[in-house]
């Protein structure tokens, strides 16, 4: 937990999960407790069967740490190399980025976004329906 001092009174914010080393034993366990058969497992993503020895595969969190899901073994299942890549990259990393923006925002550290200034000496023409410079 991280404590932040907000409007004269301190909160706490969860910090994101730290990481357990992923040994070869827990490795093995995940891959073990989702089987279907024998060196088989359903990729977690994709569901299509991975092979333990055949198969470039890793261990996937389902919920992403830094989204506070748990280390914790069902939170994890055995995923194609492919598929794990292509759910960071579409699915983890812009709702981190978005869950950071969030909190910057809560937090007062990033200002809020101004929205479409019009230059100075310049307005809007309803007739034409475009900018304008104003004559002086």
């Amino acid at each position: 937990m991280i404590r932040i001092k907000h409007r004269d009174k301190a909160i706490e914010v969860p910090a994101s999960t730290p990481r357990r080393p992923m040994s070869p034993k827990r490795r093995q366990a995940i891959f073990t407790e989702h089987a279907t058969a024998h060196n088989v497992a359903p990729c977690c993503n994709c569901g299509e069967p991975v092979h333990r020895h055949s198969d470039r595969w890793i261990i996937e969190h389902r919920r992403a740490l830094a989204l506070l899901g748990p280390d914790v073994n069902t939170n994890c299942g055995p995923a194609h190399f492919k598929c794990a890549e292509i759910k960071t990259h579409t699915q983890d990393l812009p709702r981190i980025r978005k869950a950071k923006r969030q909190q910057a925002r809560h937090e007062g550290t990033k200002k809020p976004a101004r929205g479409f200034q019009t230059p100075a000496g310049v307005s809007f023409d309803w007739k034409a329906r475009r900018y304008m410079r104003s004559e002086a």
